[in-house]
């Protein structure tokens, strides 16, 4: 997670810790989780409406195209399941209320970072298809990273600071002054590097006179990730600074080190300048630091090298781990979440941009979770045995419940939900659930969506999971979508789908990239960001179904699923008037692909079901004279008649450069952009029953919308 001030300190002005190095032909060990968040941020790609997932994969392609040129051959190491020993769970709880903070601010127009939910699927999904070697850790991948580093005898690419820690002798890039958008050309070799910034642990000692086995100790005095050792941190460092030096603290924390020929006399040093109650504490806490900073043999390279997996990578607490959802795990094919459930029996769900006037948006796709949570702990005795003998060995209880982590309003609070069985899944055993026949584990997948089997034979394959979620949301998002929000969801779809093709087929998206074009900023609407959180939501959490599953159903290119300014502009456009069937060139494969996706919608939620939907033209109405709109309402089924016919007019009679760069009025709202203090509060436990009566599955009264 980082040591604080030490990055500011290394990279300051007076010091000279990072060497300039033209850097190329090496092999290159990336912290992935930092890469990933670092290129979305630097690209300033959307944030406010759900992420545009295939321009980040496109700065993702050119980055690693460049490193190719270079002849650099990565090694990308993701995160992966929580700190199984919990010391810093009090800092990660903190840091779950700063994103809800960052994501209550971006909905009020402020500035804040959030990452969109699917991120690391699309991330992973594009590393699996450029054929890039990656690595999900089974824990936290710094330790991991390093070892790996030491055996391939390569640099790491990370902004972590933790990095400036670990003594291997290829050193440390930090991506901020890894300059890798500018591909340079060695004049004498006529060779092509990448400018970077380079820092070794031996270097940064030596200028302190220092033994490197002291930095562990600077890190635990600086470092609030397990215990707030205040009292260390608070003895007046600065007296050993030199004068007019910055950072005056953490240079004199390194000065009075510096006379210690080993971490053992530091620590008994310390220990004189503490009271008699802190010494056990503080002794305890840097012994255990210490060992963690000390570069350990690793699993990784053995896994990267032959596919194998080391005994080592599933001790403690993780041996309860199935060995078939190892190599899944590790190559990134299932989610890390898999882990926190079965080992820990917590997950964090991801907070989005949303109305934060109305219940979290994961609530929704709840039910998934909980079918999920099912297979992982009530599959069988034998997992139950070990769960009790790595978790709670004196409890002697099943556990049957997940604490879930997630927004009350502002505030972080958890709630036992509870894991549940259906019909489908009873019997099922997690240690054998990857030898289930098909039909098996599909018809698990098909329940829990709300999808008959019959369906299957009309849809085509590629497109099953996108619109089962589809489905699901239609059924189960609290406040129900609109017609413009479903076709504004499909539309995003067929653009995804072509924007990746030759500039012929691009052209058939020429109104699509008009109307994406048409403006800079686009506001935010809360019903349409609260929707369409809901359904990445659930495409999320279907995922990680699905890969449980062993995938019984293809898995589709999430980045081509959704691009969030895109369809809020074409939720936005609808409702003032722009007929949907003017974005389509007429006859083309996106028309078509479009008819495609619509039908399979209403073959899987029925006819009726789109008539009683509301049209979403409501807003149109009420804004009708901000927008200096002087057409009239169409009625109400309006959407559903040029969807079913999609006589196609020429767009350039209905589209207007000024049209589209119209206000819209907003619903005023009293939300204050405040940092609400971390607060965790344990809500009623979810019965299986309560949320089995709201699933489509499971609710006679819902059969109506069932497919015959």
């Amino acid at each position: 997670m980082g040591v604080q001030g030490l990055r500011l300190f290394i990279e300051s002005s007076n010091r000279n810790d990072l060497r300039s190095w033209a850097f190329r032909d090496s092999r290159l060990i990336i912290d992935g989780s930092n890469l990933y968040y670092t290129l979305y941020f630097d690209c300033n790609l959307d944030q406010m409406h759900g992420g545009d997932y295939d321009a980040f994969e496109e700065t993702v392609i050119l980055f690693f195209e460049n490193l190719r040129d270079c002849d650099i051959h990565p090694y990308v190491v993701l995160d992966g399941g929580a700190d199984h020993t919990d010391k810093k769970w009090d800092t990660v709880k903190k840091r779950k209320q700063e994103k809800i903070n960052a994501a209550f601010a971006l909905s009020a127009g402020k500035r804040a970072k959030v990452l969109p939910i699917l991120i690391q699927t699309v991330f992973t999904q594009l590393l699996h298809k450029l054929e890039i070697p990656i690595i999900q850790c089974l824990g936290e991948a710094d330790c991991e990273i390093a070892a790996l580093a030491k055996r391939f005898n390569c640099p790491v690419l990370s902004n972590d600071s933790d990095f400036y820690l670990f003594n291997f002798t290829a050193g440390f890039l930090p991506i901020t002054h890894f300059l890798w958008k500018n591909v340079e050309v060695n004049r004498r070799t006529n060779r092509k590097f990448i400018q970077a910034k380079h820092f070794t642990v031996g270097k940064f000692c030596e200028s302190f006179r220092m033994n490197p086995k002291l930095l562990p100790v600077l890190a635990t005095i600086l470092d609030n990730d397990y215990v707030k050792l205040h009292n260390i941190k608070s003895l007046g460092w600065e007296k050993y600074s030199m004068p007019e030096t910055e950072h005056t603290q953490i240079h004199g924390m390194l000065n009075w080190l510096s006379q210690f020929p080993g971490p053992d006399e530091a620590v008994s040093a310390l220990l004189e300048l503490t009271s008699n109650e802190e010494k056990t504490l503080i002794q305890e806490e840097l012994s255990q630091r210490i060992k963690e900073y000390k570069l350990i043999s690793g699993y990784l390279a053995q896994f990267f090298q032959s596919k194998t997996i080391p005994h080592t990578a599933s001790t403690g607490p993780l041996h309860v781990l199935p060995e078939w959802t190892l190599s899944l795990l590790l190559e990134g094919k299932m989610s890390s979440s898999i882990i926190d459930a079965l080992v820990h029996q917590r997950v964090s769900v991801t907070v989005q941009v949303e109305d934060f006037q109305l219940p979290c948006s994961s609530e929704t796709s709840r039910p998934i979770r909980q079918v999920i949570y099912g297979l992982l702990l009530l599959g069988e005795e034998d997992t139950a045995d070990k769960l009790e003998l790595a978790i709670k060995p004196l409890t002697g209880t099943r556990k049957n419940f997940v604490e879930e982590y997630c927004r009350h309003q502002l505030k972080l609070s958890s709630q036992k939900v509870e894991a549940i069985k259906t019909s489908v899944t009873e019997g099922l055993q997690l240690e054998t659930l990857w030898k289930e026949p098909h039909n098996v584990r599909l018809q698990v997948l098909l329940e829990t969506l709300g999808v008959s089997s019959e369906i299957l034979r009309e849809i085509q394959p590629d497109l099953q999971l996108q619109l089962f979620v589809t489905r699901y949301w239609l059924v189960n998002a609290q406040t129900p979508p609109s017609q413009v929000h479903l076709w504004g969801l499909l539309l995003g779809m067929v653009f995804g789908q072509f924007s990746s093709t030759p500039k012929k087929q691009k052209d058939m998206l020429l109104n699509l990239k008009k109307l994406q074009t048409g403006r800079k900023r686009i506001s935010l609407d809360h019903e349409t960001a609260h929707l369409y959180s809901q359904w990445q939501s659930c495409l999320k959490w279907s995922l990680c179904l699905n890969h449980l599953l062993c995938c019984p159903v293809s898995e589709p290119e999430v980045a081509r699923l959704y691009r969030g300014k895109l369809v809020h502009q074409v939720v936005e456009e609808l409702r003032r008037g722009i007929t949907l069937h003017s974005l389509l060139v007429r006859g083309s494969s996106t028309e078509l692909l479009f008819k495609q996706l619509k039908e399979a919608i209403v073959s899987l939620v029925g006819k009726d079901f789109i008539k009683k939907m509301r049209t979403g033209l409501e807003h149109r109405a009420a804004g009708k004279t901000e927008r200096n709109y002087k057409g009239q309402n169409p009625p109400v089924d309006e959407l559903n008649s040029c969807f079913g016919h999609l006589e196609c007019k020429d767009i350039d009679d209905c589209e207007d450069d000024d049209d589209i760069s119209g206000k819209r009025k907003t619903k005023s709202r009293d939300q204050k952009t405040k940092n609400p203090e971390v607060s965790c509060t344990i809500r009623t436990r979810h019965k299986a029953k309560e949320r089995n009566a709201d699933h489509p599955s499971k609710n006679p009264r819902k059969e109506a919308l069932s497919i015959p």
